[in-house]
């Protein structure tokens, strides 16, 4: 880019002018990540809805492109993703208090704990009774995962099914997609052949890396995949070449 456009882009040396000539102050919004380089504030005016969505009262963005593109991503990433997932879970509303309440710890749950600490990527089936927290410390690994930038969604199967139904049934055929899904409640729904499709390739797409996913179930892995008929034997050794893990205990729903 040659030196007379660097100097038209440049905002914040143009803001500079503007103050020093006693010009309108362009104001500043603290809400907005800062320049990830200097820690200048965001200027006002901007969503940050992708990462081309920002501009800082600095000269960062000029001196220092790569560096400061990079850290933009990132804190775009860490901007939205805590976003995406509480207007998932408006839907929801009593697992959002789960993004804050610490887990009980018991004999039940060590297991589960300890392999959601070293959960990273690819598929994690927890399965257990009702009331035993499945849900609860999914959506707890879905909490750090946002924290470190990570975009995770969360749909119940039923939910999840009827939004693959009106994609499919729309002008618009593109199904949703997903970076990282936790999946609430499998084995629950009555299945058509589309909707078995549908879990059949949600299943080997993670099991091929292309997403990751965290499922809860109130079944193991091979009661959960009868209803699947001739693929079921499929989704089953896909399930079980992540990580499975069995929560015990009392249901903390009734008590």
């Amino acid at each position: 880019m040659d030196t007379d456009r660097r100097r038209v882009l440049n905002l914040a040396a143009l803001v500079e002018s503007l103050r020093a000539q006693g010009g309108q102050e362009v104001l500043t919004n603290p809400d907005l990540p800062p320049c990830p380089l200097c820690g200048a504030l965001a200027f006002q005016g901007y969503g940050f809805r992708s990462p081309s969505e920002i501009e800082h009262d600095c000269n960062c963005q000029f001196q220092q492109p790569q560096d400061y593109l990079q850290g933009i991503h990132r804190a775009w990433r860490g901007y939205n993703a805590p976003k995406l997932l509480l207007a998932d879970l408006e839907n929801y509303p009593h697992y959002q208090e789960y993004l804050g309440r610490s887990l009980i710890v018991h004999q039940g749950n060590l297991a589960a704990i300890s392999a959601g600490k070293k959960y990273r990527q690819g598929l994690l089936y927890l399965w257990g009774p009702p009331g035993v927290g499945k849900t609860h410390l999914a959506l707890r690994l879905a909490a750090e995962l946002v924290r470190k930038g990570r975009f995770v969604r969360f749909r119940s199967e039923l939910d999840l099914l009827a939004e693959e139904r009106e994609a499919a049934t729309s002008e618009e055929t593109v199904l949703p997609s997903y970076e990282r899904l936790v999946l609430d409640d499998w084995g629950k729904s009555r299945l058509t052949p589309f909707t078995t499709e549908r879990l059949y390739a949600l299943i080997e797409g993670a099991s091929a890396g292309r997403f990751d996913l965290i499922i809860t179930s109130n079944y193991t892995p091979e009661a959960s995949t009868t209803r699947l008929g001739e693929v079921g034997e499929a989704v089953v050794s896909r399930i079980r070449g992540g990580l499975v893990v069995q929560i015990e205990g009392p249901d903390r729903r009734s008590t």
